[in-house]
């Protein structure tokens, strides 16, 4: 006869409880738009949302200072998906200056049509060179903002170790309205 110590039992049943209750938290966080990001990617409509997590003080429009250098990170989530992770649109641009005239030192986009860790498209490695104009920016401490546009081509890879496949690319061209959190 197989004997399962009570300690174990104890342990499984905690842990699984502890599981469960953090699978409800999870489910419990709610997010509210801050933005949009509209595009057309390889001639197709897409609109999606930034969002902010006001009770983890996280949102998924946000910027970081290194010095004269800002980052922003634009991440667009499709209200319409059945997931939240799938058809998402995400910008990275790379920025001297704090307003509309800043200087684009960088620029990438990316699209993840069924989510992380699968096929996803990009515009590094070959993909395309990003242009953004910026038509609003501000970084004030608390209505930090940014609104413009982009244009570039994303090409597909299967993963983030593989090759990029320059025979499947979109062209995409889009724009983006959005509040900003300062990230620490």
């Amino acid at each position: 006869m197989f004997f399962i110590p009570a300690r174990m039992l104890c342990v499984a049943a905690l842990t699984g409880i502890a599981f469960n209750t953090t699978q409800q938290a999870m489910a419990q966080v709610q997010s509210a738009p801050i933005g949009t990001i509209e595009a057309s990617i390889g001639g197709k409509a897409y609109a999606g949302e930034t969002r902010k997590v006001a009770s983890e003080g996280t949102s998924t429009a946000g910027f970081r200072t290194f010095g004269p250098v800002v980052n922003l990170v634009l991440q667009a989530h499709d209200p319409q998906s059945e997931r939240m992770m799938h058809n998402v649109l995400a910008l990275d641009i790379s920025v001297m200056g704090s307003d509309a005239s800043a200087s684009v030192t960088a620029g990438s986009v990316s699209y993840w049509p069924e989510g992380v860790g699968k096929p996803f498209y990009t515009s590094d490695e070959g993909g395309g060179e990003t242009q953004v104009t910026f038509d609003t920016l501000s970084l004030d401490d608390g209505n930090a903002n940014v609104s413009g546009r982009f244009t570039t081509t994303i090409c597909a890879k299967e993963s983030y170790f593989e090759e990029i496949n320059m025979a499947d690319c979109l062209p995409v061209e889009g724009t983006f309205e959005t509040a900003l959190l300062k990230e620490e």
